[in-house]
């Protein structure tokens, strides 16, 4: 989920406004009594209002892979939610497997949102954000596999080309991993200040002089280091084609993407599955943001949303 206005738990976790939550209701339509699955709970925003839509007779199952955030969540909805619910702390690509059990049949509404959560961003123990001086991680659990920090240390130069290339789209790919290489050689870079400053020279080298960029220079390299760690587009794949057994009969999916190569696996994997008969996808367009929603929190701006029906 993207950043928007936060507020803090009770905890001190901040709690964000869920993104375009009118129009995941409305591609959704969630009905008393149905079963929601929630893939990406974050601190709860877009399940607190997919139960009040189901209501009391109805079921919610969440899921996340953070466990700070499954922890706010449970407060939020053991206060407010009206339904029966269950939250599981696991990622999104093992749905199929630790949702079996309680919703054998399929659910009636199913929500992905693939953005990143106010509370990772604000932590500064992930080392997601571009001025971080604490040590990189980027990791959404912290106890699974190499950290950014390992990765940047360590992967040879091709690797991270590779990368940020093929995850950020960076198109000083190979500069800035060899002037990762070259400062590594003097000490380990520890943080993605670090690391922005080390993109920031490339760009400052390689652009017109007195050019103002439109994104920050480090924006796609961290992205690419925080999808690698995550392993994002191997659980995005692994959802995507364990989709249509997570749905029951004219069930029906809606899934939030924030850049291209989500929004293409998303595109090119309902597109063979409507071929073979499985799913239709709802609308030939993703629908976006309003002109108020951007206004009020311009980091939605990218934002893209699909749906499915099971058929």
């Amino acid at each position: 989920m993207v950043v928007l206005e936060h507020r803090e738990s009770t905890s001190g976790t901040p709690i964000h406004e869920p993104a375009m939550v009118p129009q995941v209701l409305q591609t959704l339509d969630p009905r008393p009594g149905q079963r929601a699955l929630d893939l990406t709970v974050g601190t709860g925003g877009h399940s607190l209002a997919l139960a009040r839509a189901v209501g009391r007779d109805g079921l919610l199952i969440g899921l996340d892979a953070d466990p700070d955030a499954v922890r706010v969540a449970e407060r939020r909805l053991t206060d407010a939610a009206p339904c029966p619910f269950r939250l599981i702390l696991a990622r999104f690509g093992r749905a199929l497997e630790v949702t079996r059990e309680v919703a054998p049949d399929g659910f009636d509404v199913v929500l992905a949102d693939l953005g990143v959560g106010t509370h990772q961003l604000l932590d500064p123990e992930r080392g997601l954000s571009f001025d971080s001086t604490e040590r990189l991680d980027m990791r959404f659990d912290r106890t699974l596999g190499p950290s950014a920090h390992d990765v940047v240390n360590g992967a040879a130069e091709e690797q991270l080309a590779d990368i940020f290339h093929n995850l950020g789209e960076e198109r000083y790919s190979r500069q800035i991993a060899a002037r990762i290489c070259r400062r590594r050689a003097e000490g380990p870079i520890e943080s993605a200040a670090d690391l922005a400053e080390i993109c920031k020279a490339v760009y400052a080298r390689r652009g017109p002089r007195g050019r103002t960029w439109r994104i920050h220079p480090a924006t796609r390299v961290l992205m690419s280091l925080r999808i690698f760690v995550n392993r994002e587009m191997e659980e995005l794949d692994a959802l995507l084609e364990a989709l249509p057994r997570l749905l029951a009969r004219d069930g029906r999916a809606a899934v939030l993407t924030y850049h291209s190569l989500e929004a293409r696996r998303v595109k090119q994997a309902w597109r063979r599955q409507q071929k073979a008969g499985l799913v239709r996808v709802m609308k030939p367009s993703p629908l976006k943001p309003t002109e108020q929603q951007v206004r009020e929190n311009p980091k939605v701006r990218s934002a893209q949303l699909r749906g499915c029906r099971r058929l």
